[in-house]
């Protein structure tokens, strides 16, 4: 398996990369509002049954806005492959406006989870943004993304904040919220 730059060419490619997870956990939103004082608690639940993504796949609303930044060429774009197969994505856009850069996509197929890929995906991202003298990463994911969730945790970035109506009028009720995480390069 090669981790190396995504081309423009290979961009439709990127659909078949199955990024559905399973989750027999989430964080649950709790929010309590007192006039202007809000707080929001996130506590680790049980999923039963599990949630179990069948659409969450890249989209080909997505594959124009990566075509976009591929083209703007400022972030790191790089691709797992394995043979001639594209397995794993890192779509990374850095956001001049804050000092800091933004994954839009990571992923890696189901078949080759468990493998370290996503960990090597993490460690370019962070060199990179190191590099380019940036603040932090940051990215976006759901509460219901129990496997996503402790990967970030687990490669040092940290719940900054959360949108509890990201999706729908109802992400709390559908346990499915928007949760932002940071990394703070140092």
């Amino acid at each position: 398996m090669s981790i190396r730059p995504l081309t423009r060419y290979e961009i439709p490619h990127l659909q078949a990369i199955d990024s559905n997870f399973e989750s027999d956990r989430f964080l649950d939103v709790i929010k309590t509002i007192d006039g202007f004082n809000a707080t929001w608690q996130l506590v680790e639940r049980p999923l039963d049954p599990p949630f179990v993504s069948t659409d969450y796949d890249i989209s080909d609303d997505e594959l124009q806005e990566i075509t976009a930044r591929v083209k703007k060429n400022d972030g790191l774009y790089l691709v797992v492959e394995e043979g001639n197969k594209i397995i794993g994505l890192l779509d990374m856009a850095r956001q001049a406006w804050r000092n800091a850069a933004f994954i839009w996509n990571i992923a890696i197929d189901r078949a080759y989870r468990g493998r370290g890929l996503g960990s090597q995906l993490i460690d370019h991202a962070i060199r990179w943004a190191g590099e380019h003298h940036l603040r932090a990463i940051a990215l976006e994911t759901q509460t219901n993304n129990w496997p996503a969730c402790s990967f970030y945790r687990k490669h040092g970035f940290q719940v900054c904040g959360l949108d509890d109506h990201f999706y729908s009028n109802e992400d709390v009720a559908v346990k499915e919220v928007a949760l932002f995480w940071w990394y703070e390069i140092r």
